[in-house]
């Protein structure tokens, strides 16, 4: 009974219309969903019951639902927090793939996991990416049903000594346990996603240019979620490619544009909004910049030639568009 209580009503009523109508009628279930719910934490980490492997935080069910249920529970579970929920899908690293196969043949059990058919050619990932067919996850074989439209992840005998699990097609209407995992952040209003963190794009939303100054303070002053706040954008962090960042943050405005770096000092030091230095040998600098003069802020300028973006300091009088981020509170 310890994991049946599958964690969802943060919100008396809120909940219910996530929950399939079995899952409704089942108050001990509900019951134990919201109790589940006051310690589930995954921003933190992989808090139980869920189960870090490889990369990512992953929940194995031990109650039962056909595909399309099992599909709006996992998404329900994210309702209220800062991420996405999904059945869990493979082909974005082997390494992961073959952790959550593992872990599937040592639970030596059937799983839902989110990919299906509509028309019995082309497969496709709940996030629709195509599922590669000829990806050595598929058990030799498979898929190979016609009427079977979703796909499992379940135990392989080999020999009495030997088990490997891969994926099989599977009727999408039988009730099987299934695997949620924790996906991409849900980005605040006005927001965009890109690679694992939210920005702001103050021209997609018409707010006028600003001070160097007012714009750090505007980023500050909008509502996100609980447990973060917002500044000026910044580069350099690990998990973030920068080049791609630049130029997609401003891929409609070929201008000047704010974001988070600065020096408050007569020496030529540049820090970031969150405390780390800015090199000044940093590729991502204009060739004959930072000036070190009277230019004591930082935008990103992509000029139609060359057609690249990079890193320019400006003087804080004048008035540019800007980029807010969203950060994780420390």
């Amino acid at each position: 009974m310890s994991v049946i209580i599958l964690f969802i009503l943060l919100v008396p009523g809120v909940w219910a219309e996530w929950l399939p109508v079995n899952i409704q009628e089942n108050n001990s279930i509900v019951a134990n969903q919201r109790e589940l719910a006051s310690v589930f934490n995954v921003s933190s980490g992989c808090d139980q019951p869920f189960e870090y492997i490889s990369n990512g935080c992953y929940f194995f069910s031990e109650i039962q639902m056909n595909f399309t249920d099992a599909s709006r529970y996992c998404q329900g579970l994210a309702h209220g927090h800062t991420f996405e929920m999904t059945l869990a899908m493979l082909d974005y690293s082997r390494i992961e793939d073959q952790a959550l196969l593992d872990a599937v043949t040592e639970k030596n059990q059937t799983f839902w996991v989110g990919g299906k058919t509509e028309d019995g050619i082309y497969w496709k990932w709940l996030d629709d990416r195509d599922v590669y067919l000829k990806a050595p996850f598929w058990r030799y074989g498979e898929p190979d049903e016609p009427d079977n439209n979703c796909i499992v992840a379940h135990v392989s005998n080999y020999t009495a000594q030997r088990k490997r699990s891969y994926l099989f097609d599977h009727f999408c209407g039988d009730s099987l346990h299934f695997i949620c995992k924790t996906g991409n952040i849900n980005c605040p209003r006005d927001f965009k996603l890109f690679g694992n963190h939210c920005y702001m794009i103050s021209e997609d939303i018409g707010v006028p240019h600003l001070l160097w100054q007012e714009a750090r303070d505007y980023c500050m002053s909008l509502a996100v979620h609980e447990g973060y706040h917002a500044d000026l954008a910044v580069l350099g962090l690990e998990d973030l490619d920068e080049y791609h960042l630049m130029n997609n943050l401003i891929a409609n405005y070929g201008g000047a544009t704010w974001i988070g770096a600065f020096r408050d000092t007569e020496e030529c030091n540049y820090m970031w909004v969150d405390g780390r230095e800015l090199s000044l040998d940093s590729m991502y600098w204009q060739y004959d910049d930072p000036d070190c003069g009277n230019e004591n802020r930082v935008y990103i300028y992509h000029p139609p030639s060359p057609d690249r973006p990079y890193l320019e300091d400006n003087p804080d009088g004048n008035y540019n568009p800007f980029i807010c981020q969203m950060f994780t509170n420390i």
